[in-house]
């Protein structure tokens, strides 16, 4: 399984819910793999820092997982910018949620581990399958 992070899941891991750690532990131990887009990355970091997480227990959170070989930070291209520019115009959705669906498409991801409605439409079209609970 190829799965894609939204930032609701990586907060999730940060806070330690059991199932976020059940998928992670599947991802690094199993045959499963995690995409993480790098605006999911950044969102992340400003929500962690937010809510008055130290900049120093953030990095060493996001340096812990890029230690595994099988969690993949994915860079903003330009086929992923023009396909995040058409999915936000034809979907009402921002461009913040549209890279994330982009990212999870071009990149083969089977499940967008999200749990934001805004998707709704994308997941209506069969362009994404969102896992969540």
């Amino acid at each position: 399984m190829k799965y894609c992070s939204d930032t609701w899941f990586i907060l999730k891991l940060f806070e330690k819910d059991i199932k976020a750690l059940n998928l992670l532990n599947e991802v690094k131990y199993g045959k499963s793999s995690l995409i993480v887009p790098i605006v999911v990355f950044a969102e992340s970091i400003r929500k962690l820092l937010e809510r008055g997480i130290p900049q120093t227990n953030v990095d060493q959170f996001f340096n812990s997982m890029e230690l595994s070989n099988k969690i993949n930070f994915l860079i903003v291209d330009k086929n992923i910018a023009k396909e995040a520019a058409k999915i936000s115009l034809s979907n009402d959705l921002s461009l913040m949620d549209s890279f994330v669906a982009a990212s999870c498409k071009l990149s083969d991801s089977n499940l967008l581990l999200a749990a934001d409605s805004d998707y709704k439409h994308l997941i209506k079209k069969n362009y994404i399958k969102l896992h969540s609970w």
